[in-house]
């Protein structure tokens, strides 16, 4: 019996160590040079750039931008006097879409007068009656 543990425990020994073993190495390859990396990679990018032929990139862009500017410097400067007539059309005194002045004033004053004749109620939210009341109205 103990021959039988013995060769039990050499076995569990035997295939503990098996397994630990490094796996079989693959078939090396030849490695690759610098420059047939250099060459794969210029292949990939010169056909990269031959299908984008669309001229809508930096170039298209640059040549409207120039005919913008051609164009934009064609138009006079204004002067100071249209400058000043501009200012003064901007501000409260002349401008369409001024803010404030005697007519919104006179129009608060007027919105104030009308919520004043509006009578306020006093409700008293603790009360059974007063909830009915509320819950009476809410209800169409």
């Amino acid at each position: 019996m103990n021959k039988l543990l013995v060769a039990l425990i050499a076995g569990g020994f035997a295939t503990v160590a098996a397994a630990q073993t490094a796996a079989p190495a693959a078939a090396p390859t030849a490695p690759v040079t610098k420059k047939e990396m250099n060459a794969e990679k210029a292949k990939e990018v010169g056909a990269v750039t031959k299908a984008d032929v669309n001229p809508t990139g930096s170039t298209a862009t640059a040549a409207q931008d120039k005919a913008n500017t051609a164009k934009s410097k064609t138009v006079a400067k204004p002067t100071t006097a249209q400058k000043k007539a501009d200012a003064v059309a901007a501000t409260a005194k002349g401008g369409e879409s001024s803010t404030g002045g005697p007519e919104t004033a006179a129009q608060a004053k007027a919105n104030t007068a009308v919520s004043k004749q509006v009578p306020k109620e006093k409700v008293n939210l603790g009360t059974p009656a007063a909830e009915k009341e509320m819950a009476k109205k809410a209800t169409p």
